[in-house]
Order: structure tokens, then sequence, then C-alpha cells
């Protein structure tokens, strides 16, 4: 075809929505582009002729139906070329779907056994997997993969992540042998893979671990620039990148799917950490890719130039196509495998009975039975010697919170007559960087270790030996409304008056908790503060709810037959639950202070700190002690979406991305940074609530929906899924500030001993300053962050299925799913976002640097 010259004095034009450079420019000619020149650019951004302004079809020369017919096989060129570069695939897709189609039809008229083993979805899902092979290998998006990295990178995810499970869902072992001529089956093929040196090379191949590590290396490796610009100049390397990608992602895939005539190496439950550790390796490549201040790929450089596209914008295209999608390849077969396992009929592990919404029920709490074989799953903490007799000791217990009311009065001296600097001051350091990550890994690992010792009850705890409250608590304020504002105001005013910067403040504000929770547990009876005021312990509760441990009774029998009660109300043995928690009908951590009370209070010695798997209690949405049903509890769904939300806009305000746009604000209305920053609290926290309201009262939200449909309800379930996501966060955020800010501590004690005279000088600069984060910290930050995500989507999942089985709706994994997936989007956004955050410079609060 003739060539048309630019009408732009700058050489470039704009065609299909992308600027080409014209002819004029193009030095080593026409397709080619400068620096690459052996490879020209895909036949479609050639300088084409320019149509006639009228319309009709014709070129402007007026050689009409010629130049169609050019045109027509102008745009076929790019399939034929990418064709003609892959006959021997095209020829090996076709000769492995016959012989797969002949030897399933042979194999489907022997038995009904093998016919219902080989089902039409099988066949079809083969087809698929080569078809879509083709397309990777042997098409336009081939030719188009050498100059765009996006385009690239979904050859990858075919390659590696699409293709290799259908191949495994086809079933395609018995199939292929069956389809094979009897001479090569029986004569070749049979002795060959009978024989021991075969099998054991099968075997080390059919290993998870080859598997994973397979991905793993290849993943890692064809992404290391170097590795990258190797496969991309060199077609040998290139074929050999694509070829290594869909070895490991057969291998991998291989034990996930498991169907005949494989035998699974690992329980089918081992497959979940198996895919959720892959899903981190992708994570990490693509989080590079995304937050990258540069492209990492040479190559794509001039060619995007010529291309007129943004090589960083489409590096960080790829990286979001390898990240979503990949993550939910990853995450969505291990909730299936979880889901699929995890044999249980209601979150609680016994059959619900279906209720009849038709007419009035009564809510009875029966007994909960514990899923928790003790025997089984590390047993009873209250049973380990030494620690368990301590830990059952009411006198340990009052002792270990005045130990930590003995810190807190330390910090609050050092606060009101120490340092004015904040980094070396206690309570400028203690309390925001060392106190908060310590507690929430405790949490996490044994439980909720802060209510355990709480300084703050302390005094009243003490006091209660000789003051009895008679006094109950306000109807009208028995709910979590006033916790869940405390929690906002309580955030709010965190951002707004920097009081990790402020150590007589930090000072005052302590002062203030223990006086509020001695008043109030003097004035009125049981655990108030503690259940309808704290909002620190209403943190510390939420991120128990992840804990690997949970105090509940050791044997439900003994329960039933008990008539006393006394866990609850209290014996002679000492006092009963304050936070209204009957043991057997307790589920979960949530309300739960860890103060051990009923450990005392039960004469049948039936109460341990039992392992559970955490999120577990979650799913399940029927009425439980102290709380009712979850997602029937707005106030309760408001207070843990203020923690979630308030833990991810917490985080964010520290990047330096969003520090910056407070200070552009400060200096556009001129008011305070106090302003500024608590505002922007408030509304970020108001906005993220307004969303998930939003998402529960859209129409598309009630799709299926099976049960009490309101929106109270629907905005429940996500409250409570987003918890996993939530957690992760704080997590992240408050570990990250733990392990970069953690020689603080040693310089503020050295400070102390230097002001009380014990040490001949004070601690060094560098002491009160932050640590570079160690190399370790964003992987297992991603993991995290990973696994919350997984946890968010499970949970939802399962609660929804709860709900289905409740009120006789369908249980089975599409009908929930299609209900699951649209309040999944709140989950998937948080994790993007925190994602995103974990790349960004942090603000290192109460050191004397920041790191990045």
């Amino acid at each position: 075809m003739g060539s048309a010259r630019s009408p732009d004095p700058t050489g470039w034009r704009q065609h299909a929505g992308v600027w080409e450079e014209s002819e004029q420019r193009r030095d080593p000619g026409p397709g080619r582009v400068p620096g690459h020149p052996d490879r020209g650019l895909p036949t479609r951004f050639h300088p084409r002729r320019p149509r006639s302004p009228a319309g009709s079809g014709r070129v402007a020369d007026g050689r009409g139906a010629r130049d169609q017919f050019e045109v027509s096989s102008e745009s076929l060129q790019p399939w034929l070329q990418a064709i003609a570069g892959a006959p021997f695939t095209i020829v090996f897709a076709t000769v492995s779907i016959t012989l797969y189609l002949v030897g399933r039809r042979r194999l489907r008229a022997r038995s009904h056994r093998l016919r219902a083993s080989l089902p039409t979805a099988r066949a079809v899902a083969y087809i698929l997997a080569w078809t879509l092979l083709l397309l990777a290998i042997a098409s336009p998006l081939d030719v188009a993969a050498e100059r765009l990295l996006s385009r690239h990178m979904v050859q990858h995810l075919l390659l590696a992540m699409v293709i290799p499970p259908l191949i495994w869902i086809g079933a395609p072992a018995l199939p292929m042998m069956a389809g094979l001529p009897r001479s090569i089956r029986i004569g070749l093929l049979a002795p060959l893979l009978a024989s021991r040196p075969v099998r054991a090379v099968l075997a080390v191949l059919g290993h998870p671990v080859t598997g994973w590590i397979a991905m793993a290396v290849t993943t890692l490796g064809w992404h290391v620039p170097a590795a990258y610009e190797l496969a991309i100049s060199d077609p040998f390397w290139h074929r050999l990148e694509h070829a290594t990608m869909l070895g490991a992602g057969i291998l991998f895939w291989r034990p996930v799917i498991a169907t005949r005539p494989f035998r699974p190496r690992w329980p089918r439950l081992a497959m979940v950490p198996y895919l959720v550790t892959a899903d981190l390796v992708n994570t990490v490549v693509a989080a590079t890719l995304a937050f990258g201040p540069a492209p990492l790929y040479p190559w794509y450089g001039p060619i995007a130039a010529a291309l007129g596209v943004d090589a960083t914008l489409d590096q960080q295209l790829a990286a979001g196509i390898m990240w979503i999608p990949g993550n939910l390849v990853y995450l969505v077969p291990a909730m299936v495998l979880a889901a699929r396992n995890i044999r249980f009929s209601s979150g609680m592990g016994t059959v619900v009975r279906p209720v009849d919404t038709t007419g009035p029920r009564t809510v009875s709490l029966t007994v909960l039975p514990n899923r928790v074989d003790p025997r089984l799953e590390g047993g009873d903490l209250l049973r380990v010697p030494v620690l368990g007799r301590l830990l059952r000791s009411a006198g340990f217990r009052l002792t270990a919170r005045l130990g930590a009311f003995g810190i807190l009065v330390a910090i609050v001296v050092d606060g009101l007559v120490g340092s004015d600097r904040a980094p070396l001051n206690l309570a400028g350091t203690l309390p925001w960087t060392h106190w908060r990550g310590v507690v929430i890994v405790a949490a996490i690992v044994v439980g909720n270790v802060a209510c355990f010792g709480c300084p703050l009850i302390a005094p009243r705890s003490l006091l209660r030996r000789w003051i009895r409250p008679t006094r109950r608590w306000p109807a009208v304020l028995r709910s979590k409304w006033l916790a869940a504002g405390l929690v906002i105001a309580w955030l709010v005013a965190y951002e707004a008056f920097d009081p990790w910067d402020a150590p007589a403040l930090t000072a005052w504000i302590l002062i203030g908790f223990v006086v509020m929770a001695t008043v109030i547990d003097l004035v009125f009876d049981g655990a108030s503060f503690c259940r309808y005021v704290c909002p620190l312990g209403q943190f510390q509760m939420v991120a128990s709810t992840m804990s690997t441990r949970t105090v509940a009774a050791r044997d439900p029998k003994t329960c039933e037959s008990c008539s006393t009660r006394d866990c609850l109300t209290g014996g002679p043995r000492g006092p009963g639950c304050g936070l209204g928690l009957l043991v057997p009908a307790k589920r979960g951590n949530l309300d739960c202070t860890f103060c051990l009370d009923c450990v005392t209070a039960c004469p049948h010695d039936n109460v341990g700190i039992l392992a559970s798997t955490p999120g577990l209690d979650l799913v399940d949405t029927r009425p439980r002690s102290g709380l009712r049903s979850l997602v029937e509890r707005p106030d309760v769904a408001t207070m843990l979406l203020a923690i979630t939300v308030g833990g991810l806009v917490n985080a964010a305000g520290m990047t330096a991305p969003v520090v910056a746009t407070f200070d552009d604000w400060q200096a556009v209305t001129g008011l305070g940074r106090p302003w500024i920053e608590g505002i922007a609290t408030l509304l970020a926290i108001g906005s993220g609530l307004l969303i998930v309201l939003a998402v529960a009262a859209m129409p598309i939200a009630r799709v299926g929906v099976v049960g009490p449909d309101r929106i109270r309800s629907r905005f429940g379930r996500i409250a409570v899924a987003t918890l996993p996501i939530g957690v992760a966060i704080w997590l992240v955020h408050l570990g990250f500030h733990l392990v970069t800010g953690w020689p603080t501590a040693e310089a503020a004690f050295i400070r102390v001993a230097y002001d009380l005279g014990t040490v001949a000088s004070g601690p060094a600069e560098i002491l009160s300053c932050c640590v570079p984060p160690p190399a370790w910290l964003l992987p297992v930050e991603l993991v995290v962050l990973s696994l919350g995500f997984a946890g968010s989507l499970g949970v939802g999942w399962w609660i929804d299925r709860d709900q289905a089985a409740r009120f006789r709706g369908a249980t089975g994994f599409g009908p929930v799913t299609r209900r699951w997936s649209w309040t999944a989007l709140i989950p998937l956004a948080m994790w993007l976002v925190s994602a995103w955050m974990v790349f960004q410079p942090m603000e290192m609060r109460g050191t004397s640097g920041f790191a990045s």
C-alpha cells in the first residue's frame, strides 16, 4: 500500500486514539523503531492512506474497491503473521484435541462410571485451554506483546494461571491414553510409565513442593530486568520463557485440581496455604511494577514513544492485570477448597434447622458446641504447667494489672515532668510505638492480652474488694453506639492533636482514662466501662477476633448439665462475667476481655483458653451470648467499620502523598493543621461508612438474598466480612512502626536514667530515630494483607452461606457466590488502598526522623 505524508508539522498524528510517528521521522524505515532494527511496529500501526471526508469508504485518490480489498488484507496480516510463527503449536493442539475427543468417546462407551467422570464440561475446559493457548502465542496478542508490557502480561496470565488449570480440569490423562492406537498405548507407553525411573521422575514433578517452587522461580526469574530483556529481544529465549511459564503452571496447578488418575500427595486443605503463599510471590512482582518510579524494562521505552503511549502507565496497567486478576486466580480457588473441605453445615459445626419466617419466633441462646478438640488442636493454655496455674489465679491476674498500672504511672510522671522531646520521653514512645505494636501481635497470637492486663481498670479492680456497685448501666446506652462514636472521636483526636508528639498530653489522656474507668465501674456493676465505653478495649476485642485462642467451654456437655451458671452470674468462687457472656453460649472473642473471671467462677473447672481458627466464629449469624446476631446489630456493624475503615484512614494519613495534600490544603484554606487533619479524618471515616451503606442499599445487593432482606442486615454482613482485612491493615501499620521505631525505647530509658543520675551521659541522638525497614518487612506486609483479603472473602462467603442454610436458601457454591460477589468489592477496595499504602513513604511518628 502507498503511504501518506503526515500533515502534522511536528511529525506526529493521532490514529485510533494513539499518537504515531509519520514516515518522515522514521529513520530506520517504515514500521521500524529506533534502537530496535530487527523488530518493526505491528502492521496495524503503519501509516495508512487517509480516508475521504465524504465518508463513502473510498480513499482520497478514488481507488475505493481496490484499497478496500487491501485494507481487508492488511487487517488479516497480524493474524497470518502470528499463525506463521507457531505452526507446530497449531498442529500439536489439533492432534491433542483429536486424541482427547477420540479417547473420551471410547471411555464413555465402556461404562456409566467413566461416562459420569468425563462430562461435557471437562471436554469444554480442555478445548478452551488449547484455544486460549493459541490465542496467547498464535494471534496478534503475541505480536502486540513485544510492543506493550500490558499485552505481554496478558500472555503471562494466560500461560501460567488460566490455561494450566483448564487443562487439568479437562482430566486429560485417561482420554489421551485411550485415544492413542492400541499398539502404542500397550507396547510403548504402558511399559514406559511403569518403569521405576519414569515413575520416580513423575513423582518428583507431581509433588506440590516442586510445583510451588517452579511457579515461584518462573514468576520471579523472568521478571528480573536482565532476564526479561533477554527474552523479549531474542526469539529463542522468548519461546523458552513461554514454555517454562506454561510448564510451571502445569506443575503448580496439578496438586490443586487433582483430577484422575492422580492421587493427592497432601491433604486438600493444605492447598489453601499453598495457593495463598504463591499469591504472595505474584503480589510482590505486581507491586514492584505498580509502584516503580520509572519503567523497569528499557525495551519498551522507544516503542512506547513511537506509539504515543506512556511507558510508565503501561507498566502500571500490566501490574494491575497481574495483581487483581492474578490474586483472584489464587484466592478464589483457595476459598473454594476451604469451603469444600471444612465440612460443616453452618458456621458452628451443627446442622441448622431452617427458620420459619412466616410468623413470630423466639430467640434462645442454646449451648453452642465447641468445634475445637483440645486434644487435637493445641490443648488448653490453662492446663499448661505453671502458666495455667498462674492464669487461673485471680490474685495473679490482679497483680499483673497492678504491675501494668505501675508502668503507666511511670509513663505519666515522665510525660508531665520529663523531656519535651517525644522520642526521648516514655510517654512519647512506649504507648504509641511499642505498646500498640506489641498488643496487636499478641492479640492475634495469644488473645486479648491488652485487656487481660489492662492498667486502666487496676484501681477499680482493687477498690471493688470494698466497694460493691449496685446500679445497672442505663438501658438507653446498652449498645455499641457510644463506643462507635468514641472510637471515631479517638481517631479524629489522634490525627488532630498529635498526642504522640506531646508527652504531657499523652499523660493527661492516660489519667483521664483511669479516672473514667474507675468512676464508671465503681458506680455501675459489671464491666460497663469495658463493654460500652472504652474505645481502646473495642479495638483490642476486634483485633482478637483473628486470634488463634479463645475462652470457651472445654466440654459442652458439662455446661448442659450445669444449673448455676456461675460463669455468668458469679458464685462462691468469685464474680461472673462482667460483660454478660454465658460461656456455653459465647462465641469468639468479640466483647471478651480475657479477664478470666469465668474461669475462677466455674465450679466445674470447665472453662479454658482453647485453640481456635482465626475469624471462624464470624461466619455464624445466629444469636450469641451478649451480642445477639452480629449481622442484625447496626450499632455493632458501625463500631466494626469505624475500626476497620479508621485503620485504613489512620495509616493512609501518615503517607507522604497524603501529608503533602494536607500541606496544600493548609496553604489554600489558611486553617491550622489540627483542623485540616481532624476534618479530613472525620470526613474520610464518614465517607467509608456511607460507601458501605450505599453498597448495602443498592438493588443489586438484594439479588438472591435469603432471610431478612433489610439494609441493616446487608450492612452488618459487609461490616463483619471486612474484619480480617481491617485487622490485617492495623497489624501491618502498627507492626511497621514497631519494627522501625524499636530503638526509641532504649533512648527514652537512657534519658530517664540520666535524669535520675544513674548513668553518666544521656542517649545518643541516633537512638531516638527510626531504623531503615529490613528487607523482609515488605514481603511480610504483603502476605499479611493478602491473608486478610482472603479471610474477608471467605468470611463474607460463609456468612451468605450460613444465612442460606438458616432460611431455606440455596447453599450451593454458585448461588452463594452470586450473592456474595457484589459485597466482596468492599474488601477488594480496602486491599487495593492498603497495598498502595505500604509502598509509600511513611511518617515516622514518635521518632526523630522519617523512613520510607
